[in-house]
């Protein structure tokens, strides 16, 4: 790892120093793309008529809302659909990120007459910034998403070959879980890496269930885990890697006080986290951005952040 970007990165922590922050090779995997851009870079797309998104929400309900009042509304044909993957993919750039696992949700495709169309924007839009990002796309959708949609959506994505992961969120439900399981072991068998959603809201115990259910590589959010010894064991002993996003669990309300945020507990326990910015439009702060704030809160040492920042470029 480039020892004058640790240094650069130390300095930038402890000198608040976002620029020098913004300079520092990162990884960004956990993000979602159709959220993944600035509000100001989407409302002028929405042509200055947007709102921005409110400084707390109850939760995923109230997230689904702005997503779909503020965003699925504006999406309307295929041109709509390369405009918020490249502005995510943009962004990323401007931030410093060197690998960026960002998910596409399957029902994309609704928008496109052709699948091939969709699958080629993806893949243009990879090439076009490959001297400037690693973009590593991953197929999305909803853990509460009916059979009859992966069959129809999701199958395509992940036969296609674009698709690299593979995640799931939304509401946490064991039902759910155990309708993607035939999905998640069908995306195993072609290449992808299994992601989940899981313990952002829900207690420790539902992590083990999507773990041993989908038996997945790594898991979004996972900070429910925190609270048993046991689970946290049960993600060390498989190797797992929890993707947190700090301002999310706090606007959200997963997380009460971000000053207590369970991903000191995570790291004391050795388990391999890395930090992400979820949906920059709705969040509004970066990967860089959340580096600083976890610094400033003293949640972290600069030593800590620069080890869990290289955990996110770890091939």
């Amino acid at each position: 790892m480039n020892r004058a970007e640790e240094i650069l990165f130390k300095e930038g922590l402890k000198e608040e120093n976002l620029l020098k922050l913004k300079k520092v090779s990162k990884g960004e995997v956990h993000n979602h793309c159709s959220t993944g851009m600035r509000f100001s870079a989407f409302n002028k797309w929405a042509g200055g008529n947007a709102i921005q998104a409110p400084k707390r929400m109850d939760g995923v309900r109230e997230l689904n809302e702005y997503i779909f009042n503020e965003v699925n509304k504006r999406i309307r044909n295929e041109e709509d659909i390369a405009f918020l993957i490249e502005e995510t993919v943009k962004e990323a750039i401007e931030d410093g990120i060197k690998i960026l696992e960002t998910s596409i949700d399957c029902h994309e495709l609704m928008n496109f007459t052709q699948h091939n169309n969709f699958f080629q924007i993806i893949l243009h839009i990879k090439d076009k910034y490959k001297e400037h990002i690693d973009f590593r796309p991953e197929v999305g959708m909803a853990i509460t998403t009916s059979r009859e949609d992966l069959d129809k959506y999701l199958i395509p994505c992940i036969e296609s070959g674009v698709f690299m992961s593979i995640d799931s969120y939304g509401e946490e439900t064991t039902d759910g879980y155990k309708r993607l399981k035939e999905y998640y072991k069908y995306a195993r068998e072609k290449g992808l890496k299994l992601k989940v959603h899981a313990g952002q809201f829900m207690v420790a115990e539902n992590v083990r269930t999507a773990i041993e259910l989908l038996e997945v590589d790594e898991i979004q959010h996972g900070i429910g885990a925190a609270s048993s010894d046991y689970i946290m064991g049960l993600i060390k002993e498989r190797k797992l890697r929890l993707n947190v996003c700090p301002s999310s669990n706090y606007i959200l309300g997963a997380v009460k006080d971000i000053r207590n945020h369970p991903a000191r507990r995570l790291f004391d326990n050795d388990i391999t986290i890395t930090i992400n910015s979820d949906d920059l439009l709705l969040f509004d702060s970066g990967v860089s951005q959340e580096f600083l704030l976890l610094y400033k809160l003293g949640l972290f040492d600069e030593d800590e952040l620069n080890e869990i920042r290289k955990n996110a470029l770890a091939l």
